[in-house]
């Protein structure tokens, strides 16, 4: 018995030299490095500035000293900010030690204050720091992290320089540092929004915000580029534009200055344009959790200050985040992650959530009861690998550390994000128009000089340098080919009688028309390959190969995707790999949840295959469901039907099997289960699973495929000959049974090798590789397919495939046909005498091997 949750979230230990336990330091992740920078030390209770890096690869801490031509590190402090600005490091602001004189008792009173605003139980200065006194700062100092040297930039004063804070936010966003909120040394919140041009190092703006912001109960996210705001958002916006266009439009005169003035209103962006606004969330009154989500948009010119929409009323979940403190935020895809310590009398745990940024839903990240023991204190986002660190220590109590404000570092407990479908999106390479013309080359038989072979035994005309460009197998291929005709030539001639004796050797002019010839000859007698595979799956292959992209209907067919997913892991190319799992991700459902299971399994993608498996344990779930209550309405029916042909008999009431009201559903799934009392999800490998309560049907639907992933229609249309909606059948012969589209080339054909064969036999190809068929013909018999039908009255043959213990990953390669399951029929179904039909026998095993080149 092994819990999914268990498998999701690991804990590793620090290696290294693990920074010591601090308070109110920065944990700040730049690429695969982590830094540590400044706090107090509890040990000492004495504030510090030194800087800590680790190596999230290895796990390996170490600390860093300045050399010496870096100018001085900047001073000792806590509670500051760290933000990361291209391969820079920007601290600002925090609390430190002044050297100005400063009384005892207002030193006292000051440090009893700051104590009472972090909620801390003991002394922040006390009697060692009464001589020096504390303060607040804001200054800014800047880390390079290409030669981790320290500069301070100049910076002139201006109006809209920030006041001295310490607990505030810093976020980047279009080349600005946003300052928002924080506490001053009278432990005051600060209502206003300072921006400096990191390009200038100028405070260019200010902005008055009445929020009570800071690092206790806040959190700062700005979103990547091309995140879309949520519809509900742009509609309030929109509004909100028009209306001041039309009371710029009525405030309007004809004379010049006015004019003037109409145009420095309306220069702020529209709207509905793409903008990264940031995203403010904050949490109090932890009795009562109140929530609050504000976007602050960025002015595009100096002369603009930012505006702010509240988007509180907007937020929804079928579970809310509870009030946490100390909070972290990031932004991973369309999702923002929070984080945070979870107080209350009946747990105590580290919590994390996801709130989707197209829908403003929460959800929560199931992390069993790992969080639930232990001290965990600070969480991090590790972007490329969809992870989310935390730190802590497994062995302390987290309550004792909170009120002490203690942060650990010696364990790290990793927890992947995209099993629940949180990770980063595949980024554009390349504009509409490249992908267009990418599709009309690839139709253009004129400048091709390759020809592709399909198992089907149709040649598709290709570019053999785009091929080669694009995929690096292919290129290998065509060199080792290349090398090979050469050493052949050269054999050949070599052994020729008396032409080691011909004087025409040593002339230059002979020798360069001799290899020429060889390199003519390498590249005509290589004009075609044999690459194993149907019809329709070598043609979305090339279709990405020419454009980057997967944009045609075809390639987003199911079986298509699974057989691109392992294609991208056989011969190495992670575009591809990224784009099919992230369109598997979207169209995950119960029907398609078998085939993802498996191509994630033979591919590697351990996050995809345990969203799936969840998606499957929950259909099967509903499947027993469903059983019982069918077998609750046979048995009603059954004793009213004995009770009307006996009416002298004294009849007894059945007892009826009742569903499981909606509140005790469960789903294995994101934000399924309030804080409280969430027990681990179970799979059992062996086919039994420990009962769980259940959750509503709604929570358990996948959203359907955002309508940004699909393909474009008139593309498809105008540009792919190839394409054809038609899925890839597999007939008895080893041929597909609806061939799609193209003729074979006319006098611009080949003739076909000798050596080929559309269909090659097993033994001479499935040798020296993962996915080669090594199993017996039974074996291949009853692994006929991958894909699973749809959720039908049929229901009970897809339970007994996904429940019933029987291994369906044999050691076969994946098929490019669907998984076809027999029917079988209810056991009360009053149908069950209808014959089933005939299984087909399935063809000769087919192989994934690599490509062959004929001459």
């Amino acid at each position: 018995m092994q819990s999914i949750s268990g498998i999701i979230t690991q804990i590793r230990s620090s290696k290294g030299e693990v920074p010591p336990p601090l308070v109110g330091p920065s944990v700040t992740m730049a690429g695969d490095q982590l830094f540590v920078f400044g706090g107090r030390l509890v040990s000492t209770r004495k504030m510090t500035n030194q800087l800590f890096v680790m190596d999230v690869n290895t796990q390996v801490w170490s600390r860093h000293i300045p050399s010496p031509d870096s100018d001085k590190p900047p001073t000792p402090r806590y509670f500051h900010s760290a933000s990361v600005y291209k391969r820079s490091l920007i601290i600002f602001g925090g609390m430190g030690y002044t050297r100005k004189a400063t009384s005892k008792t207002s030193t006292s009173s000051t440090t009893a204050s700051t104590a009472t605003s972090l909620g801390s139980t003991e002394d922040d200065g006390g009697v060692q720091n009464s001589s020096s006194g504390l303060c607040v700062v804001e200054d800014i100092s800047v880390l390079d992290l290409d030669t981790m040297t320290w500069r301070r930039p100049p910076i002139q004063p201006s109006l809209f320089s920030p006041r001295p804070r310490y607990a505030h936010l810093a976020e980047i966003v279009n080349d600005k540092l946003v300052v928002i909120g924080g506490q001053d040394m009278n432990n005051n919140y600060l209502p206003e929004m300072n921006l400096l041009d990191l390009k200038l190092w100028e405070w260019v703006q200010v902005k008055t915000f009445d929020k009570h912001v800071g690092a206790y109960r806040s959190i700062a996210v700005t979103t990547p580029p091309g995140t879309r705001l949520p519809t509900a958002v742009k509609d309030t916006i929109n509004e909100e534009a028009q209306q001041q266009r039309h009371m710029t439009a009525d405030n309007e005169t004809n004379t010049n200055k006015s004019r003037h003035q109409g145009q420095q209103q309306s220069s702020t962006p529209p709207a509905n344009e793409e903008q990264n606004p940031i995203y403010l969330y904050t949490n109090y009154n932890f009795t009562d959790v109140k929530r609050e989500l504000q976007l602050a948009f960025m002015p595009s010119t100096r002369a603009n200050t930012p505006t702010i929409e509240d988007c509180s009323s907007f937020m929804t979940g079928s579970a809310m985040p509870p009030g946490l403190r100390f909070p972290t935020g990031h932004a991973l895809g369309h999702h923002m992650i929070l984080a945070g310590t979870y107080l209350s009398p009946q747990a105590q745990s580290y919590s994390i959530w996801s709130l989707n940024l197209g829908t403003l839903t929460w959800s929560r990240i199931e992390t069993g009861a790992i969080f639930s023991t232990g001290s965990w204190n600070r969480g991090v986002l590790h972007e490329s690998s969809n992870r989310f660190l935390v730190f802590g220590n497994q062995h302390r109590s987290l309550l004792e550390d909170y009120n002490h404000r203690q942060m650990n570092f010696d364990q790290m407990a990793v927890v992947d994000l995209e099993a629940f479908g949180v990770y980063q999106l595949p980024r554009v390479t390349c504009s509409t128009l490249a992908q267009e013309m990418g599709l009309s080359l690839l139709n253009e038989p004129a400048v091709s000089d390759f020809y592709m072979v399909t198992r089907e035994n149709q040649s598709i005309p290709v570019n053999s340098a785009v091929l080669a460009q694009r995929w690096p197998y292919f290129a290998d291929l065509m060199e080792a080919n290349k090398t090979q005709q050469q050493q052949q030539f050269i054999s050949t001639h070599s052994t020729t009688p008396g032409l080691e004796d011909d004087p025409s050797l040593d002339d230059p002019l002979d020798s360069a028309m001799t290899n020429s010839a060889m390199a003519n000859s390498s590249i005509m007698k290589s004009h075609s390959m044999l690459f194993p595979y149907s019809y329709p799956v070598v043609i979305a292959l090339l279709q990405f190969i020419y454009t980057d992209n997967l944009l045609t209907a075809q390639q987003y067919q199911p079986h298509i995707l699974a057989q691109l997913l392992l294609l991208s892991d056989m011969y190495e190319l992670p575009r591809l790999k990224s784009l099919t799992t992230h369109a598997l991700h979207q169209m995950l459902n119960m029907s398609t949840a078998p085939l993802i299971f498996e191509t994630a399994a033979l591919s590697h993608q351990t996050s995809l295959q345990i969203r799936a498996l969840k998606m499957m344990i929950a259909a099967k779930k509903m499947i027993q469901q469903q059983q019982m209550i069918q077998s609750g309405v046979n048995m009603e029916a059954s004793n009213s039907s004995s009770n009307r042909s006996s009416p002298m008999l004294t009849s007894t009431s059945a007892p009826t099997m009742q569903s499981p009201s909606a509140s005790d559903n469960h789903l294995n799934g994101v934000g399924s289960r309030s804080p409280l009392n969430s027990p681990d999800d179970t799979f059992s490998f062996s086919g039994r699973q420990r009962p769980s309560p259940k959750k509503p049907l709604s929570s358990r639907r996948s959203p359907p495929v955002q309508q940004q992933h699909l393909p474009d229609m008139s593309l498809t249309s105008k540009y792919d000959r190839y394409s054809s909606a038609t899925q890839d059948i597999q007939s008895p012969t080893g041929r597909s049974s609806t061939p799609l589209g193209m003729a074979s080339p006319g006098s611009t054909s080949p003739p076909p090798p000798p050596q080929m064969s559309s269909t090659p036999s097993s033994s001479s190809s499935s040798s020296g590789h993962r996915y080669s068929i090594t199993a017996s013909a039974a074996t291949l018999n009853n692994t006929s397919g991958l894909m699973s039908p749809p959720m039908t009255a049929k229901a009970s043959s897809f339970a007994n495939a996904i429940g019933t213990g029987t291994d369906h990953r044999a050691a076969t390669s994946p098929p490019t046909t669907p998984r076809h399951y027999p029917a079988t029929s209810h056991p009360n179904d009053s149908a069950s005498s209808k014959p089933s039909k005939p299984k087909k026998k399935k063809g000769s095993g087919m192989s994934f091997f690599s490509g062959k080149l004929f001459q």
